[in-house]
């Protein structure tokens, strides 16, 4: 009879205990903050990525490999187009 009620009176604690630990408010560490980045527009496409995430292209960012190739490409259109004219 006292093992059942000093079963049942540790089950109660931790019961209790995990109650407790579950209605605590969460404490937010200071590197849980995402980091705040620069914002760049692309000057192709047009869309905003963060500065870490850009590629240089020439003396330019860009957001893709895909979007410097594109620029440089066009660049090189608008070099022939003055050659010829």
């Amino acid at each position: 009879m006292l093992g059942k009620i000093a079963f049942f009176f540790l089950l109660a604690l931790v019961v209790y205990a995990l109650w407790k630990k579950a209605q605590a408010p969460k404490k937010l560490e200071k590197d849980a903050s995402p980091a705040v980045k620069k914002m760049i527009k692309c000057p192709v496409c047009g869309v905003h990525f963060a500065e870490v995430d850009g590629t240089w292209g020439g003396n330019r960012m860009y957001c893709s490999a895909e979007c410097a190739k594109k620029a440089t490409e066009a660049k090189e259109n608008s070099r022939d187009d003055d050659v010829q004219h």
